[in-house]
């Protein structure tokens, strides 16, 4: 039971270890995302490179704030179940017999 209990525990620390690198391999994407359809959007129309891309700014706007918000969550979380402390049962209190 050690060696499983052991294994667990390696793995639960390897998991911590990686949050961090999951969620900036997520926003980088989301951002070179958004940031290459920007560019698409702008050398569909020679002409009009300048007008094209005009209503994805909004959306990338929306975007980065839901990521925000989404990362903020994730952060708020992943905090708390680093620090979550149990809590110590109450005494009890003594029987007074009459």
């Amino acid at each position: 039971m050690t060696v499983v209990f052991f294994a667990s525990g390696c793995l639960e620390i390897i998991a911590i270890l990686f949050r961090p690198v999951s969620l900036s391999f997520r926003l980088y994407g989301n951002i070179f995302a958004g940031e290459n359809m920007l560019e698409t959007m702008s050398r569909l129309a020679p002409g009009f490179g300048w007008l094209l891309p005009i209503p994805f700014y909004f959306m990338e706007l929306l975007v980065g704030l839901v990521q925000a918000l989404v990362f903020m969550l994730l952060c708020a979380v992943f905090t708390l179940l680093n620090c979550q402390h149990e809590e110590a049962a109450p005494a009890a209190e003594p029987q007074i017999e009459q």
